[in-house]
């Protein structure tokens, strides 16, 4: 059964971008498909590395338990994410948790397809080291804000980050992050409680630099107030 109706429309995906009709006929058919709900548990880090995923779509956040007993969150991923390639690159165990905050469809591939595409078609590595990248960019930007910022710069670093990297610009100039992200899940990204974090998000808002809807996607409509916080 192949991944997704059209196989066309894996094109869209940042992990076969540039691909050709032919290749991405042949990716689709190695693909299978799965659904989950929200809170399931998709990946944990004692698992042997057997698949990776694709986020069609869903927000799933991928997390690690401390000694302490307390969940550290290292990223939240959104559609056209991957998870789960480094365990199947190089054969080790899982590093991380991976949880669906809302219901998420995604395509897998088992190691030996995605070993093979890999090797035949170049252009799926030269894509996925652009993906680690993005995220490695990301967690630096993370760790450098838990270093350096109070709370409000903090979060409002974190947004802005996800904003550059993921965000939709909207006709009116301001830019929609299409991650499920809660004021309990920020909190976890920037180390604050939720209830430090809902008063800087409060706070944000009252002002029109951001927006939050009810299925906490947040919209950016002042990115340089924003800035001004983590200068």
């Amino acid at each position: 059964m192949a991944g997704v109706p059209d196989a066309s429309d894996l094109g869209s995906l940042e992990l076969f971008r540039g691909l050709s009709a032919a290749e991405l006929a042949r990716v689709n058919d190695l693909l299978g498909r799965t659904k989950f709900p929200a809170g399931a548990m998709i990946l944990t880090a004692d698992q042997p590395g057997e698949i990776a995923y694709i986020i069609l779509e869903g927000t799933l956040k991928v997390s690690t338990l401390q000694s302490s007993g307390r969940e550290l969150t290292l990223a939240l991923l959104g559609p056209g994410e991957v998870v789960g390639e480094l365990a199947v690159a190089d054969r080790a165990g899982r590093s991380a948790d991976v949880t669906a905050l809302e219901p998420a469809v995604l395509v897998w591939l088992d190691r030996g397809s995605f070993v093979q595409l890999r090797r035949d078609i170049p252009a799926i590595t030269e894509n996925l080291l652009r993906l680690l990248a993005r995220r490695l960019r990301l967690a630096n930007a993370q760790l450098q804000a838990m270093a350096t910022l109070d709370v409000h710069g903090r979060v409002a670093r974190q947004l802005l980050a996800l904003a550059s990297v993921l965000g939709e610009d909207l006709p009116d100039g301001s830019s929609r992050i299409p991650l499920r992200i809660t004021q309990s899940d920020l909190a976890a990204l920037v180390g604050a409680t939720r209830v430090r974090v809902n008063e800087v998000l409060v706070g944000f808002t009252r002002r029109r630099m951001i927006a939050v809807d009810r299925q906490h996607r947040i919209t950016i409509h002042n990115r340089a107030e924003l800035e001004a916080y983590v200068e």
